[in-house]
């Protein structure tokens, strides 16, 4: 037994490790981000996040929330790795001297690869504390060479995971996780609970490792060596991209002022010039130069990329790897080894494959017609959530047959949402009273396609509307699609009344 669950133990520790580091690294992220929406909104500007999720920003338990993506994604991939590691260095390489450096060189150029656009502390720390705890948990831990370790112990797990890769190579497409989503989660209350807590906390971890190009709202300060009226040509400009001008001595992500020589404008922190811009090209074109700043400020860009790979890669696998080992564990007590990993994998294929038939029911689904209208008259849930679907590609207008068929108070969340989605392309009158409804859906994920759905429809009168539900609303998420709707409307922060020029 206690052989079955050394790969559990291993990856518990190594979670548990990457778990402190995100939970650290969340928290000091909305703190941060407290400090700017409390000047945001100080500044008498349009606050995303508002008040009631600011109010949430110094909790330690959002921050152990939000914390949970990292450790899942970042933290699952390095604790697998280290765990592979460790055992090919001793069962392989037989520990050798020559292999040490090898894999010691691997995690070097790791830490390297992070740090690609300047030192980036939190990233080296998820790399350097994480396969550091893991890999002396699963030395200590490592049991006596068995067959449950050996080469041909790895076969059976190693054949069902390939099996049941392969079964789900039949939905992988562009829109597989769509169908996870409506198919799988949404389909049932543990799928709910779990889509439910996705959009309650992943916006506090991802914010903590955007780009400046990728967040919402910015915030800039313009230094008083630009004269009066250039400040108000810029705050203008500015405001059209989202960096909010605050007064001089609040925290900001872009501070502006005129180099040495007054021939150009520099753009940078408070501690370093970045970018040097000729206020001509600015002010002609912002996108660019804002474009070029941010790049240059990433520090994450790497960082994102191997934490949404081992987010698809990692995370799936640490799962399969837990769920065997517990499953081998009892028929191991009575069995063979050899025999306990059989079953243990014909269990894992079969609950795979388990789970698989709701989305590839989805997947396959057809709505038997080319109106898709007519088919929301269907019997099939899939049927009608697929006949959306297909609105929403063609932009066809379904709302007289959707009101028919009540499809807005459907007890499926999936097919809500697709609803609301669809209807951005409606032009009956009654679309705008039901998508006004669905905007104040209970779901999280129904709400925000409504507000996306009115800003597509270019129907400037919303905007009160949508004002008022990012204002009311407790949900970021919901926030975040209000804002993006507003601004596709042609929405501009008002200037503050706390700027002098």
């Amino acid at each position: 037994m206690k052989r079955r669950l050394y790969a559990p133990a291993v990856i518990f520790i190594g979670l548990l490790s990457a778990q402190i580091v995100a939970t650290a690294h969340v928290y000091l992220s909305n703190l941060d981000l407290l400090q700017a929406t409390e000047a945001v909104m100080r500044a008498g500007y349009l606050a995303v996040p508002n008040d009631w999720v600011a109010q949430r920003l110094p909790s330690l338990v959002t921050a152990m929330a939000g914390g949970l993506f990292f450790t899942l994604s970042i933290g699952a991939g390095l604790t697998l790795a280290a765990l592979i590691a460790v055992w090919i260095w001793d069962r392989v390489c037989q520990r050798r001297l020559k292999a040490t450096v090898i894999l010691l060189f691997i995690w070097l150029c790791g830490l390297v690869v992070v740090n690609d656009n300047g030192w980036n502390l939190v990233a080296s720390t998820y790399c350097l504390v994480v396969p550091l705890v893991t890999a002396v948990a699963a030395i200590q831990l490592l049991p006596p060479r068995t067959t449950l370790l050996s080469p041909s112990g790895v076969l059976w797990p190693v054949s069902a995971a390939i099996a049941l890769a392969l079964l789900w190579g039949l939905v992988m497409d562009r829109h597989m996780f769509v169908n996870i989503r409506d198919h799988l989660l949404l389909s049932n209350r543990v799928g709910q609970s779990i889509t439910e807590a996705y959009y309650a906390y992943t916006l506090f971890p991802a914010e903590a490792f955007k780009s400046l190009d990728q967040k919402q709202i910015r915030t800039c300060v313009l230094d008083g060596s630009i004269s009066r009226s250039e400040r108000a040509q810029l705050e203008r400009t500015f405001r059209t991209r989202d960096y909010l001008p605050l007064p001089d001595g609040n925290p900001a992500d872009l501070f502006v002022a005129r180099d040495k020589q007054a021939t150009e404008l520099v753009l940078g922190d408070r501690h370093r010039a970045v970018l040097h811009v000729p206020e001509k090209e600015l002010l002609s074109v912002p996108g660019g130069a804002l474009a070029d700043y941010s790049q240059k400020m990433d520090r994450n860009r790497m960082f994102r990329w191997l934490t949404l790979t081992f987010l698809l890669l990692g995370f799936p696998l640490v799962l399969f790897t837990i769920g065997f080992c517990f499953v081998g564990s009892l028929p191991n007590l009575f069995l063979t080894v050899n025999l306990s990993n059989i079953i243990a994998a014909v269990i894992c294929v079969l609950v795979g494959g388990v789970l698989l038939v709701p989305v590839y029911q989805g997947y396959s689904a057809t709505i038997g017609t080319e109106d898709p209208a007519l088919a929301l008259a269907s019997d099939s849930l899939n049927t009608r959530i697929a006949a959306l679907r297909r609105a929403c590609d063609d932009r066809k207008d379904v709302s007289a047959a959707a009101g028919r068929h009540g499809i807005a108070e459907s007890g499926n969340i999936a097919e809500r949402y697709w609803l609301a989605r669809s209807l951005a392309y409606a032009k009956n009158p009654a679309a705008q009273a039901m998508l006004l409804k669905l905007a104040d859906d209970p779901e999280a994920i129904v709400s925000c396609q409504a507000l996306w759905a009115m800003g597509q429809r270019k129907d400037r009168e919303a905007i009160p509307a949508i004002i008022a539900r990012i204002k009311a609303s407790s949900h970021w998420y919901v926030q975040m699609y209000g804002y993006r709707a507003l601004r596709t409307l042609g929405w501009v922060q008002p200037r503050s009344q706390q700027l002098s020029y």
